[in-house]
C-alpha cells in the first residue's frame, strides 16, 4: 500500500501570497506611539477536527508578539477570550493548527499584534464552519467508542481521522493506537493490521477499516486505506489515574499513567501492579526493561483489554521508571497469605506481602515490639494480616507497604512476625472501608485482621476481665477489647450507632479491637 502525504492546495496558498501584498511595504520603524501594522488572517477547516491558518507577517521593527484568539461568537476584538490559542514572539511565525475541535461548530478567529510600546492592532476576523459529523465521512475515536463497552459501529466499515499515539512496531502483534487531539475519556482506538506499520507517533492519519470487538477490545481491523495527512503533532497528555481507576472502559485505547505502583506479582505476559487503591496490570507488548516483583514503578502507555485484564502497555523505556524492590521472590496479598483457612498455607515460610496499613504501628498495645495491621486495598473476607515486630512501629495508616517476614500461627492467630524488610511505597492512600457485619457474624475466621463495622449494638456486658466487654445488635454477642487507645468506659445499656475495629483472636476467643475514640460512636 502506498502512503500519501496530504497536500493542502492552492486557494489558501494563493490567497496567502496575495495577502502579503496587502500588508504594504512598511520599512520604516514604527514610533513608540504608533499601532503595529495589522496582519491579514486566513483559515480553513481541516479533516481531523482541526483548523489550519496563516497570517501576513508584521514588518515593523518594534514588533513584540502575536496572539491568536478563537471564539464561538463573533466580534472577538471587542471582547477577547481569556486565553489565546497561540502566541508567538517571532514575527516570521505566521501559521497555526488548532486541533480537537467539535464537529458541526462554527468558530471565529482573530489575531492581535502587539509592539514593544504596548500598542496593539487586530487583524480581520475569520469564520470557519466545521463539517457536520452526521453527514461527514470521517469519525473521531470518541465517536467510534460511542461512550459504551461495544462500539455502535461494530461490524461497519468506517473512516477515522486522529493522531497516532503508538506507532507501527512499537507494540508487539501488528498493533497501533490512535488518539483524538483533545484527549480525555473515550478518545483512544486500537488499530490491528500490518497496513499501519509505517505510521509513527505524532502522525495525523486518515484510516479506513472495520470496527470489531475482539474479546472485549474495540478495534479497527481489516484496514484497506491508511493516509498520512501530516506529522510531528503534539499528543494529548496521558490521563493520570490510580491503579484502581485504570480498570474502566472509558480509558480503552487512551494513553494513561499511574505513579508509585508496586509490582505485586508476575505472570507470563503481564504484571499485577497496585498503588494502594486496587490492582490493574502492566502488559509487555512494548520494548522496555521489565520490572521485578516488589519494584515501585511510574508508568504510562495505551490501555488494552485482553485476557480479562486491563493492561497498560508501555511503548519503550521512556514510558516506565523503576525504583527499589520490596523483597525476595513473589509478593503476596493478604488474601493469599490467609489461604481461606484457619492456618496459613505459608506458615513457617518467609514471604513478602503488600497491603495498605489500617492500624498504624503502636496504635495497639504490646508489651514488646509493636503491632500493625495491613489489608488488601479492595477489602473483603480474608483480606487482612497482622504484623508484629519493632520495625513496623513507624508505619502510619494509609501507607502502601511491602513487608518481608515469617508467617506464624501465634496461638491460632495468623501473623507476619519480625519483618526483615519494611518498604513504604506511598503514603496517604485511602484505606479500605470497614466491612459491615452483624455482631453474631463478626467472630468468624474469614474476618481475622480485617477492619469491621458494627451498627446499632448495645452493651450487654461491661466487664469480662482484662478490659473486655460485649455488645449485641440482636443477633448475638461479640467481645470488644482494649488494645486500642480509647477513653470510653462500658456501661450496660449504652447503644452505639457504630463500632469499628479489627477482628483479633487471643485466648481462644475472637474479639473486636477499636483503634481510638473515633471508632466508637454512641447514639
Amino acid at each position: 500500500m502506498m502512503y500519501r502525504q496530504r497536500r493542502i492546495i492552492p486557494l489558501c496558498i494563493l490567497a496567502a501570497m496575495a495577502l502579503v501584498l496587502s500588508c504594504g511595504d512598511d520599512e520604516s520603524p514604527q514610533g513608540p506611539g504608533d499601532d503595529p501594522t495589522p496582519s491579514t488572517l486566513a483559515a480553513d477547516a481541516g479533516l481531523n477536527n482541526s483548523v489550519s491558518g496563516w497570517w501576513t507577517m508584521c514588518p515593523d521593527d518594534d514588533f513584540s508578539e502575536y496572539s491568536l484568539y478563537r471564539s464561538t461568537t463573533s466580534d472577538i476584538s471587542s471582547d477577547p477570550p481569556a486565553s489565546p490559542v497561540k502566541t508567538a514572539s517571532s514575527a516570521s511565525d505566521t501559521t497555526f493548527t488548532d486541533a480537537g475541535l467539535e464537529w458541526g461548530e462554527t468558530y471565529y478567529y482573530a489575531l492581535r499584534t502587539l509592539n514593544t510600546g504596548g500598542n496593539s492592532a487586530w487583524s480581520n476576523e475569520v469564520q470557519v464552519v466545521m463539517p457536520d459529523s452526521g453527514g461527514c465521512l470521517y469519525l473521531s475515536c470518541y465517536q467510534v467508542q460511542g461512550q459504551q463497552a461495544s462500539s455502535p459501529y461494530e461490524g461497519q466499515e468506517v473512516t477515522v481521522t486522529a493522531l497516532v499515539s503508538s506507532g507501527g512496531g512499537e507494540l508487539y502483534g501488528s498493533y497501533t493506537v490512535l488518539a483524538d487531539a483533545g484527549g480525555g475519556p473515550w478518545t483512544g482506538l486500537v488499530l490491528f493490521g500490518d497496513s499501519a506499520a509505517a505510521i509513527a507517533r505524532g502522525d495525523s492519519i486518515l484510516v479506513t477499516g472495520t470496527v470489531s470487538e475482539y474479546y472485549g477490545l474495540t478495534e479497527l481491523t481489516y484496514l484497506n486505506s491508511v493516509e498520512i495527512l501530516s506529522s510531528g503533532h503534539t499528543l494529548p497528555s496521558p490521563a493520570a489515574l490510580t491503579t484502581a481507576q485504570v480498570n474502566d472502559e472509558q480509558y480503552e485505547g487512551v494513553v494513561v499513567s499511574v505513579s508509585s505502583a508496586v509490582v505485586v506479582s508476575a505472570g507470563q505476559y503481564s504484571y499485577e501492579i497496585n498503588d494502594g487503591s486496587g490492582s490493574c496490570y502492566l502488559g509487555n507488548r512494548g520494548d522496555y526493561s521489565e520490572p521485578s516483583v516488589g519494584d515501585t514503578i511510574d508508568v504510562q502507555g495505551p490501555l488494552f483489554y485482553e485476557f480479562d485484564e486491563w493492561r497498560i502497555q508501555p511503548r519503550d523505556n521512556n514510558d516506565i521508571s523503576i525504583s527499589g524492590g520490596g523483597g525476595g521472590g513473589d509478593v503476596h496479598t493478604c488474601y493469599e497469605i490467609q489461604g481461606q483457612q484457619a492456618s496459613s498455607p505459608y506458615e513457617g515460610q518467609t514471604v513478602s506481602v503488600t497491603g495498605v496499613v489500617v492500624v498504624a504501628g503502636g496504635e495497639y498495645y504490646s508489651s514488646s515490639a509493636a503491632y500493625a495491621v495491613i489489608m488488601d486495598a479492595g477489602g473483603g473476607p480474608w483480606a487482612g494480616l497482622t504484623l508484629f515486630g519493632s520495625d513496623v512501629s513507624s508505619l502510619n495508616r494509609g501507607d502502601s507497604v511491602t513487608v518481608t517476614g515469617e508467617i506464624q500461627e501465634y496461638y491460632g492467630f495468623t501473623e507476619l512476625a519480625y519483618p526483615t524488610s519494611v518498604l513504604v511505597h506511598t503514603t496517604g492512600n485511602p484505606i479500605p472501608d470497614p466491612e459491615p457485619v452483624t455482631t453474631a457474624d463478626a467472630g468468624q475466621e474469614q474476618w481475622e485482621s480485617v477492619l469491621l463495622m458494627l451498627t446499632n449494638a448495645t452493651v450487654t456486658e461491661d466487664d469480662l476481665g482484662y478490659g473486655e466487654w460485649a455488645v449485641d445488635d440482636g443477633s448475638g454477642d461479640i467481645r470488644i477489647d482494649d488494645l486500642g487507645d480509647y477513653s470510653y468506659t462500658p456501661v450496660i445499656g449504652d447503644t452505639f450507632s457504630q463500632i469499628v475495629g479489627v477482628l483479633w483472636y487471643s485466648f481462644d476467643v475472637f474479639k473486636l479491637e477499636p483503634r481510638d475514640d473515633s471508632d466508637l460512636i454512641l447514639e
